[in-house]
């Protein structure tokens, strides 16, 4: 009988506790659902999102471009093909046309399919939704996204806006807002940006390129990212199979269409100085975001030197400082060239060139982005630097240049000839390879060698790297920018500064969102730079 009360107390326990967490936890709920609705934006019937461009200095604080929605241009819903519309609605919201702003099905899909995932893989966001984000919630004050409160304002306002507004105004209103990429807000922008066409000449492979791209237009630019461009393309094709809009004879068609066979670049924004610009743009999209970029109305102050950056692109704009130019398969005139000019005093840079024509917005940076082997410009960072600052050789230091043989690697100098004792001077001033390769294998070392290349701001894994890097042949390559960074800090006493492009970041009101600070890294001696 004791034990029979024993359980029933035990029970009854267990039941005011649960009781009152679940009490406490639909207070807790209730009140983050009162304080969402007071701190709700108010809906106006004339509502637009905050559309100011953000606006870029150069080192003397003089306006140098400025980077926002003028490639905006509105449509209305009859002039944008069935299609067009059945494509978003696919990939993005397919039962559009059956929730009231809030997709409960897609929600709780979304949690069972990240629950087994183990992370958030998938989201839920209706059309209505992603409405609601880019026109009330995108404010420079507005809340994170990823908070339960923003969730919340999102979810009501989404319920409301499905009250005051019919499906095809809602979906008018987000063809017109949504970025695309490429300075592009809106599918008429869009068409005419990637395609030189009007919405309603759109095909279905053009078609389904547009409609991937709002998901992330960073990651799926067919500019910046051709392949992660087609594979999302390939998923617009199966979410349209899925839904009954195209039959599998199309989607097997639109597959076999190239980016090269439809893209063709409209025109683009004007402004000057073009790759610099586009190079602080992705620097600032990578810290705010598009939305903020493009519509927040920032103040940036960067490092450029106009003097010299015109010097630069007119440099690179003179044919004669080049053999005799042709046009590749993608109408890329080649040879190709790039320029990067830095402050080695502090890293800012002064100038920028990544091309030796600028076609589109975020055009591909030679500058900054293409990786290629540096050859002999490697030895003094891998080889010589390394040599002098960690093993005590020095100019007068003597190497044998005699043939050697590590592995399977055989070097050989430029000339085939070798010249026996050398001095290091002589070795480097006439690029010598066998002598470079001695002196990392044998006295320095690959640790210690990719070790000072990486103080330098070289990337080098340790795992794929041989007697090779001693010539400059690397697994993944260095940039231009990389280069110049890490030849900074032989022209510094050896002291070594990151690339700086942006030295500050303001609000539209004034408010300081980033300032650059000097961060000094002493690399080596001066005596050894």
């Amino acid at each position: 009988m004791a034990a029979k009360k024993r359980r029933l107390n035990k029970f009854r326990a267990f039941v005011f506790v649960l009781g009152f967490l679940v009490f406490i936890g639909a207070g807790a709920a209730f009140g983050l659902f009162v304080v969402s609705i007071k701190d709700l934006p108010v809906w106006q019937e004339n509502w637009l999102s905050f559309n100011t461009p953000t606006v870029l200095y150069d080192q003397e604080e003089k306006l140098i471009a400025s980077v926002g929605t003028k490639n905006s241009l509105p449509v209305k819903i009859k002039d944008i093909p069935l299609q067009v519309q059945q494509a978003f609605i696919a990939v993005e919201d397919e039962r559009f046309y059956q929730h009231h702003g809030i997709d409960f099905q897609a929600i709780a899909r979304a949690a069972w399919y990240n629950l087994k995932s183990g992370g958030i893989y998938q989201g839920a966001s209706t059309i209505t939704q992603q409405l609601v984000k880019i026109s009330f919630l995108s404010a420079p004050d507005a809340l994170p996204e990823r908070t339960l409160k923003r969730k919340i304002q999102e979810a009501i306002l989404a319920f409301l806006l499905e009250r005051r507004l019919s499906k095809k105004e809602i979906l008018e209103r987000y063809l017109n807002e949504i970025y695309f990429g490429e300075g592009a807000y809106g599918i008429k922008a869009a068409a005419q940006t990637f395609f030189a066409k009007e919405p309603e000449e759109l095909n279905l492979a053009e078609t389904a390129l547009l409609a991937g791209l709002p998901q992330s237009p960073n990651n799926y630019s067919p500019f910046q990212s051709p392949s992660r461009a087609i594979k999302r393309r390939d998923q617009v094709l199966q979410a349209m199979l899925k839904n009954n809009f195209i039959v599998q004879k199309q989607l097997e068609e639109v597959k076999k269409v190239s980016l090269s066979q439809i893209l063709k670049p409209g025109k683009r924004n004007q402004y000057p100085y073009p790759y610099f610009v586009d190079y602080v743009t992705e620097q600032l999209v990578k810290s705010y975001g598009e939305e903020m970029v493009y519509k927040g109305g920032l103040q940036v102050y960067t490092t450029l030197d106009t003097h010299i950056q015109k010097a630069a692109e007119k440099a690179l704009a003179n044919k004669s400082n080049f053999p005799s130019s042709v046009r590749d398969g993608n109408g890329i005139v080649q040879p190709q060239g790039a320029a990067i000019i830095l402050d080695p005093q502090n890293g800012y840079i002064k100038a920028l060139v990544g091309g030796r024509e600028h076609t589109h917005l975020r055009a591909w940076n030679r500058a900054t982005r293409e990786s290629r082997s540096p050859g002999s410009a490697l030895k003094p960072i891998v080889v010589y630097g390394p040599a002098i600052e960690l093993k005590g050789l020095g100019p007068a230091s003597i190497v044998d240049d005699v043939p050697v043989k590590y592995g399977s690697f055989t070097p050989h100098n430029y000339d085939g000839r070798y010249r026996g004792l050398v001095t290091l001077r002589t070795a480097l001033a006439y690029s010598l390879n066998v002598p470079a390769v001695k002196i990392l294998m044998d006295e320095v070392g690959l640790p210690q060698s990719l070790s000072f290349a990486r103080a330098l701001g070289i990337p080098l894994e340790d795992k794929v790297q041989g007697p090779s890097t001693a010539l400059g042949g690397l697994h993944k390559g260095v940039t231009p920018l990389q280069m110049a960074a890490a030849y900074g800090a032989f022209a510094n006493q050896g002291t070594y500064f990151e690339p700086a492009v942006i030295l500050k970041v303001e609000t539209s009101n004034g408010k300081v969102l980033y300032e650059h600070q000097l961060k000094p890294y002493p690399v080596m001696k001066p005596t050894t730079a």
